[in-house]
């Protein structure tokens, strides 16, 4: 036979259980949420596993179609081969898709400098709707949603998954790609005797005066200039983003490691080769009223030629190099 409640005993019962789940829910939260932070390396580590994850994730373009490597693909040392990018539908983008490595040693990203952090430079891919086309706000509900991503965010800063985590992965994943193990690097050390090499050498640094603006041992300074390449920009680059006429034409100066497998160069991915880029340099560049006073003509014999770009090819990273070669068979 049922027990009969009246309303009094059951307003009792009801609140203690409602206590009682109280309680619980609140010793679970305690026991749950108590967050031991990682030791640096470890957290570092798995930043960077997160952002490699991410970089490598085609959910982050809104039609999921492009994944960040699609612009950037390792083996082309983070390059995409092509004149300027191709993002979701097709579309093209404005620019060449500039090396990823060297990225630790910079001050301002983008052709025109106009992003100042890696955190910042990862939202404008994302959002570009040449690029990406995923609107951050979009974007992070759906991430959120991935156990992976969730997990490894509470891991590392006790949050959920959210615009944060997602740019703090992926600037530390590019901080990441930075190497010295070129075989200038092994003659800059005094471990190979390389006589070609130190003519090259002396060119760049003494004849050329090519290092005023891509500094060993980075072999970039992250000035911005305007190197002479047209009367007319139809990109004019800087003047974006300051909107000042001396900036018309001037773009960052990028890194010269690993350039033998980053063609085609400049802004707009115009020059093919590297034997392109020294005639340009070599006859002055063009007239116009913004061009740096360094870019001045010179003469090179054919030796001194094939010595100078001896020694480009010898900034090349040798692990990169070689997959680079094997897969590609791209040698210039």
């Amino acid at each position: 036979m049922l027990k009969k409640w009246n309303i009094s005993q059951l307003t009792g019962l009801a609140t203690s259980v409602v206590i009682s789940l109280l309680l619980f829910a609140c010793e679970s939260k305690s026991e749950t949420s108590k967050f031991e932070p990682l030791a640096p390396d470890d957290f570092e580590k798995g930043l960077s596993e997160l952002g490699e994850r991410l970089f490598f994730d085609k959910k982050l373009s809104v039609d999921g179609s492009i994944a960040c490597a699609e612009c950037h693909i390792p083996a082309l040392v983070f390059t995409d081969g092509k004149p300027v990018s191709r993002g979701i539908h097709g579309r093209k983008g404005k620019r060449n898709s500039p090396t990823l490595f060297n990225a630790a040693n910079q001050d301002k990203f983008m052709w025109d400098g106009g992003v100042k952090t890696l955190e910042l430079q990862a939202l404008v891919p994302l959002q570009d709707t040449n690029e990406m086309g995923h609107m951050v706000s979009d974007l992070i509900p759906e991430l959120e949603q991935v156990p992976y991503y969730d997990s490894m965010a509470r891991a590392l800063y006790n949050r959920s998954f959210d615009p944060f985590v997602l740019t703090r992965a992926l600037g530390q994943y590019q901080r990441t790609l930075y190497r010295e193990a070129s075989r200038y690097d092994q003659w800059k050390r005094g471990e190979i005797v390389d006589d070609r090499l130190e003519k090259g050498n002396d060119l760049f640094i003494n004849q050329l005066n090519c290092a005023s603006c891509h500094t060993p041992p980075t072999f970039a300074n992250n000035s911005i200039v305007n190197t002479g390449r047209y009367i007319h920009y139809e990109d004019p680059g800087r003047y974006r983003i300051t909107g000042k006429v001396s900036d018309s034409g001037a773009f960052k100066v990028p890194t010269l490691r690993n350039v033998e497998m980053t063609a085609p160069y400049m802004h707009d991915g115009a020059m093919k080769n590297l034997d392109t880029v020294i005639d340009h340099y070599a006859r002055g560049g063009v007239d116009h009223p913004n061009k740096d006073e360094r870019i001045v003509p010179f003469e090179l014999t054919k030796q001194e030629r094939a010595d100078l770009i001896y020694f480009l090819h010898s900034l090349s990273d040798e692990q990169y190099k070689n997959h680079w070669e094997k897969v590609f068979r791209t040698i210039q």
